[in-house]
């Protein structure tokens, strides 16, 4: 019998988990140590727009519960802070501490040194093609917005 080549289900997945695992290599190299997949959707969305946590839940698709735990956990380890809205201080809105900010930094830099690194391995040309496919695959999936807003939502 022979071999079947991985669907593109797995091929997706896998690549998801390979770059998850260099990000969580990266930052501990630089010493940024307590992060939790999860928290780069967070990140990302705080970074985008600084939400309150019922907009954070919006933006994640869980519960305000949910995303108010996650928010609990990420403010003790240093990865975001609080601050009243200047335009209503009875809201509060989320901010990415100087920790969260290296942590974005360092995500960035990494996922520019993986296209970087497949750009090499594949030629110039592959890596747009790469780009035009998954963009073409999360549009038809309804996920364009968020992703091109720099917000994706967590895996569930």
């Amino acid at each position: 019998m022979e071999a079947q080549a991985p669907d593109l289900v797995l091929l997706v997945a896998g690549a998801y988990s390979a770059m998850t695992e260099r990000l969580e290599r990266e930052l501990a190299a630089r010493g940024i140590a307590g992060m939790r997949p999860s928290y780069g959707f967070v990140i990302r969305a705080v970074a985008a727009e600084e939400p309150t946590v019922g907009r954070l839940a919006e933006l994640l698709g869980v519960t305000k519960q949910s995303a108010s735990t996650l928010v609990d956990d990420m403010l003790r380890a240093g990865f975001l802070e609080r601050a009243p809205d200047p335009a209503d201080r009875r809201r509060v809105r989320l901010s990415l501490s100087a920790r969260g900010e290296a942590v974005r930094a360092s995500a960035l830099a990494t996922s520019e040194r993986l296209e970087a690194e497949l750009a090499a391995a594949l030629s110039v040309r592959a890596v747009p093609t790469l780009r035009r496919a998954l963009l073409a695959l999360i549009e038809g999936e309804g996920g364009l917005e968020a992703v091109t807003a720099r917000r994706p939502r967590p895996p569930r």
